[in-house]
């Protein structure tokens, strides 16, 4: 061991010596191994001593960054050679420098190369045991995907580099190992500022920065890389004191990115998500609803979402809220973008607020049952790794596994998804209690929250928890306001009185919105339990062998007849909606009649079966029903025109009811 320690001190000594003959400035900061072992991964950065705010603390000149000209020029490409990417090339120069095997060849970068890790702990060079921690995580897909991208840039650099680099030494591991380091220590030209330099050289954006690839992440720490006319610098936006470590932020990463790219996280990484891809494409209306979003600035590549404990991205309840509508919303909402003076360059506020009270419910239980999904695969994968828990602070049972650090670091990456999940899904349920109770409001009020193209005077539906992201922020330093003490004390004891109120007015809530989702299933929904708040109706339907969406639509009709029905002002407001088959209904007849109609070919391919099937139901129906029970479903009342806007109604109004309820009824709201 005490070998090793010294042939590291020896190659950091080397490797200084190396910067400071080329001109690179360290004289405020110096490098320490972090083990009694000399182990290179785990070397850090510290301040010699007090480093002011906006003071460089290190730089290094343009020589001694490695752009792709740099290694084109080592490799024998030629300059304006452009099938190899940045990551490739850079790889491709690191396996030529590691395995040269004359010392000329090496000469220039080897007290560089020397200082490079040997190994990356990154989820791809996982042992078995650390391995099954990630099973039920995204992490599982990304380290496929990142092989088959490893496997793709070797084969690809092999054949254009040909003979330039011996085969023995250009092994997809030792290329693997290059790409690691690539990736978890080059610096994009783009985000650095100024100009000149290195900026200037290759065509790649990828640069390798000796000495500056060492400083470790801290998030939200105030750095800034700036290029000089004659090299890189890093400065600090903030006072470092001498001894201090001195680090470098590599930006808003995830701790999934940190994995991935670095081998490491960090505990509550403020910018870690769960990622979520919205997959629509097997809808039958994808093309339409594609069309929709990007009417409203939302593209194909904001399929990929991102959730954080924080909130949603504001993108993605758009998303769903299109998801979650039916073929006849989105042919309503056309029509309605056609036909209403300005609505078509207001697509993005319409999609962000204007969908409604069922689209928004729908929406939200859409994304709580595929977030419930993913808990359930996490949680039942997480049942069976080797160390059984996600929470690195409780150790039971963990006593005899050997704890190492890639095994500590993907238990902070599950436990932390575990978090978000659960997080989301509590804000999600929050917000469907909250929209149950506003339900409740609206139908005492007989007032709605239709879609604008369904119906004028919709109320705008409350601000949900969690419905946008909020930055992360450090929590600023608690100050009390100069006062008397008089004011101090009183204000303390109404706080302790409100914390002692806390749990009784907890409950409270709690009741009130369970008793909202009670009422919301035996009320204001209507399904075929209401049926028994019309007992001619109950009686005739029991006597009858109907699906439950034909009963529901001639409830439908005899509830717009029925003016002391409690669903009647509802109903009777949607009395002159026009479903997308009702239009193609009367279309028909006024093709009969020589007339014309406005309904695109495709819109009438797309409901032509539904519409045959109801003709043909409401034709085994009446009169029969009307001879047997005149009184509740009498023909003036049941002609086929009004069932099939019924029927309308309750393919276009079905809505699942929220929580732990199991029934599917029709919001007229």
């Amino acid at each position: 061991m005490g070998s090793r320690r010294d042939t590291h001190d020896k190659r950091v000594a080397a490797f200084i010596e190396w910067l400071e003959d080329n001109g690179a400035d360290l004289s405020r900061v110096e490098i320490r191994g972090g083990s009694s072992d000399g182990d290179e991964e785990n070397n850090a950065v510290y301040a010699r001593k007090d480093i002011e705010a906006d003071q460089r603390y290190a730089w290094i000149p343009s020589r001694l960054v490695i752009t792709s000209t740099v290694c084109k020029d080592v490799l024998g490409i030629s300059a304006e050679a452009s099938e190899l990417s940045g990551p490739q090339l850079l790889a491709s120069f690191l396996v030529h420098q590691r395995h040269a095997t004359t010392s000329e060849a090496r000469s220039f970068w080897k007290p560089y190369i020397d200082m490079l890790p040997s190994v990356f702990h990154t989820p791809i060079e996982l042992s078995s045991e650390e391995a099954a921690i990630f099973h039920g995580t995204p992490i599982m897909y990304a380290v496929d995907d990142r092989l088959a991208r490893f496997h793709s840039d070797f084969e690809e650099a092999r054949r254009v580099l040909g003979d330039r680099i011996p085969q023995t030494a250009m092994s997809f591991e030792n290329f693997a190992w290059a790409l690691g380091v690539v990736y978890s220590r080059s610096f994009c030209k783009d985000l650095m500022s100024g100009g000149g330099g290195a900026q200037q050289e290759g065509a790649g954006n990828e640069v390798l920065l000796p000495m500056l690839d060492m400083f470790n992440h801290m998030p939200m720490r105030k750095v800034t890389w700036e290029l000089t006319g004659d090299g890189v610098q890093f400065v600090t936006n903030e006072k470092l004191r001498a001894g201090a470590q001195v680090f470098n932020n590599y930006g808003p990463k995830s701790n999934e990115e940190l994995l991935m790219g670095y081998g490491f996280c960090i505990p509550n990484n403020p910018f870690s998500y769960y990622h979520i891809r919205m997959n629509y494409s097997k809808d039958p209306m994808a093309a339409r609803k594609r069309q929709l979003l990007e009417r409203a600035g939302i593209s194909d590549s904001d399929a990929d979402q991102f959730v954080r404990k924080s909130g949603l991205p504001a993108k993605m309840l758009p998303i769903l809220r299109v998801m979650a509508m039916t073929p006849a919303d989105v042919v309503c909402l056309e029509r309605f973008l056609i036909q209403t003076p300005g609505a078509s360059a207001d697509v993005e506020r319409i999609l962000s607020r204007g969908l409604g009270l069922r689209i928004e419910l729908r929406a939200r239980r859409l994304l709580e049952h595929l977030l419930e999904m993913r808990q359930a695969r996490l949680l039942e994968n997480g049942s069976g790794n080797t160390h059984g828990k996600s929470d690195v602070d409780d150790t039971d049972g963990v006593q005899d596994i050997k704890m190492t650090e890639s095994a500590r670091m993907a238990l902070i990456y599950r436990g932390e998804l575990e978090e978000i999940l659960e997080t989301t899904l509590k804000s999600l349920r929050s917000a469907t209690d909250k929209l149950a109770l506003f339900t409740c409001g609206l139908f005492d009020e007989s007032a709605h929250a239709l879609p604008v193209y369904v119906a004028s005077g919709s109320r705008s539906l409350p601000m949900l928890p969690g419905d946008t992201e909020k930055a992360p922020v450090r929590p600023p330093t608690p100050q009390l306001p100069s006062s008397s003490i008089l004011d101090t004390c009183s204000r303390g004891n109404c706080r302790k009185q409100a914390e002692e109120s806390e749990p009784d007015a907890k409950r409270a809530r709690v009741a009130s919105n369970a008793d909202a989702a009670e009422r919301l299933v035996s009320s204001v929904l209507l399904t075929t339990q209401s049926f028994v708040q019309d007992t001619e109706f109950a009686d005739a339907a029991d006597q009858v062998d109907i699906d439950d969406d034909v009963l529901l639509s001639l409830f439908v009709v005899r509830v717009l007849g029925t003016p002391t029905s409690p669903w009647h002002t509802a109903t009777k407001r949607l009395e002159g909606f026009k479903h997308p088959m009702l239009q193609l209904l009367r279309s028909q007849s006024a093709d009969d009649e020589g007339g014309g109609s406005d309904q695109s070919e495709a819109d009438r391919e797309l409901f032509a079966d539904t519409l045959e099937e109801l003709c043909e139901i409401h034709e085994s129906l009446f009169p029969l029903l009307s001879t047997h029970f005149p009184d509740v479903f009498p023909a003036s009342q049941f002609s086929l025109d009004r069932f099939v806007w019924a029927a309308g109604i309750v393919d276009m109004f079905a809505l699942d009811a929220p929580g732990d309820h199991d029934v599917e009824g029709v919001c007229l709201l």
